[in-house]
C-alpha cells in the first residue's frame, strides 16, 4: 500500500519531490488530502452533519498548509476524498434526491473554500455509466470520481469507456468542461486502497464514521532529476534517494504526525513520481539521467 512509501523512506529507502521553488526546497507539496467517511444520515436536519464534517477537514486542512508554508514548503492545494458514493449519494432512486445532496456538499465545499473533492469510486457499472458523468459536470468543476475495475471485468471496462465518451460530449461552454477537460476529473482505475491523488482518491475502508484521516503527495519531477542525475547508475538510486529524500521528507513527517489527535489519523506521504510543469521536471526527462536507460520508452526502459 503507497502510505508504506513513508515508512520506507523515513527508516530506509525511497521518496519524493519537485522543482527548487522561491524557498529553496527542492520540491512542492501539490496536495494536502482529508479522508472522510459520509453518510446518509449527514444529509438531514439540513445537512448539519455534514457541515460539522466538511468543518473539521478543513480546520486540519488549513492548519496543515499553514505550517508546511512557514517550513518553507509551497502546498499547490488542499483536497477532501469520501467513501465510494455508492454508499451515500446513490442510496435511492429519487434523481432529484441525487441532485440536491450533491448541490449540498459542493455548496458546503464552497463555504469553506475547497476546490477539489474526489466522491471515490464506483463498484456499479451502472452508476459508471449514469452518475459518474453527472459528477463531474456540476459547475465550477470541484467533484472527481473514478470507476473501479478488476482485471477481466469487460462490463466494468466497457461502463468506463462510456462514461468517458458521454464527459467529453458534455462540452456546453463552460470552462470545467470544455474540450473534454472534465474527464481529468474521472479516472478508470484497479487495486487502489488510499491515495492522496486525484481523480483515484478514496477514503480508507477502516475509517471511522466521525473520523478523518489526511495524507500528503509531492510534486517531485525536478528532484527526481537532481537526484538521478547524481546517481548515475540504476545501481546507486537506492542509496542517493534514501539520503536526500529522507532529509527533506522528515521535516513534513513531523508536522503531519503533529496534527494528529484523537479522531485524527495521519496515513503517510505519497512518493509517487510527479512531473511539474516546469523546465527539466519531467519525470520521463529525469529517468533518462540514468546511464542504462538513453531515451525513455525504448525497450527496457518501462520495466
Amino acid at each position: 500500500m503507497w502510505l508504506l512509501l513513508t515508512a520506507l523512506l523515513v527508516h530506509g529507502s525511497y521518496a519524493f519531490s519537485a522543482t527548487k521553488s522561491m524557498t529553496e526546497r527542492p520540491f512542492r507539496i501539490r496536495t494536502i488530502t482529508s479522508f472522510v467517511n459520509i453518510d446518509p444520515s449527514d444529509f438531514d436536519n439540513d445537512s448539519e452533519s455534514l457541515r460539522q464534517k466538511i468543518n473539521a477537514c478543513n480546520r486540519l486542512l488549513r492548519e496543515g498548509e499553514a505550517q508546511m508554508t512557514t517550513a518553507g514548503f509551497e502546498v499547490q492545494t488542499i483536497r477532501i476524498s469520501t467513501n465510494p458514493f455508492g454508499e451515500w449519494l446513490v442510496t435511492t432512486a429519487d434523481e432529484q434526491s441525487v441532485n440536491k445532496r450533491l448541490n449540498d456538499l459542493n455548496s458546503l465545499l464552497s463555504d469553506c473554500d475547497i476546490n477539489f473533492c474526489s466522491l471515490g469510486p464506483s463498484y456499479n457499472p451502472g452508476h459508471t455509466t449514469n452518475i459518474c458523468p453527472e459528477i463531474v459536470s456540476i459547475a465550477p468543476g470541484r467533484f472527481s470520481c473514478s470507476a473501479n475495475i478488476n482485471a477481466g471485468d469487460s462490463t466494468a471496462a466497457l461502463a468506463a469507456a462510456k462514461c468517458i465518451q458521454t464527459i467529453s460530449l458534455k462540452d456546453n461552454g463552460e470552462d470545467h468542461l470544455r474540450g473534454g477537460l472534465g474527464n481529468f476529473r474521472f479516472a478508470a482505475a484497479s487495486c487502489i486502497d488510499t491515495v492522496p491523488f486525484f481523480p483515484g482518491a478514496r477514503a480508507p475502508q477502516d475509517l471511522g464514521k466521525n473520523a478523518i484521516a489526511f495524507a500528503v503527495g509531492l510534486e517531485n519531477g525536478g528532484f527526481a532529476k537532481e537526484l538521478l542525475q547524481e546517481a548515475g547508475s540504476i545501481e546507486n538510486v537506492q542509496h542517493v534517494f534514501h539520503d536526500k529524500m529522507r532529509k527533506e521528507l522528515l521535516p513534513i513527517q513531523q508536522i503531519c504526525e503533529g496534527l494528529e489527535s484523537d479522531g485524527i489519523e495521519y496515513l503517510g506521504i505519497d512518493t509517487s513520481l510527479n512531473p511539474s510543469l516546469d523546465d527539466g521536471g519531467s519525470v520521463a526527462e529525469a529517468i533518462e539521467c540514468l546511464d542504462e536507460v538513453g531515451v525513455f520508452g525504448n525497450p527496457g526502459t518501462m520495466a
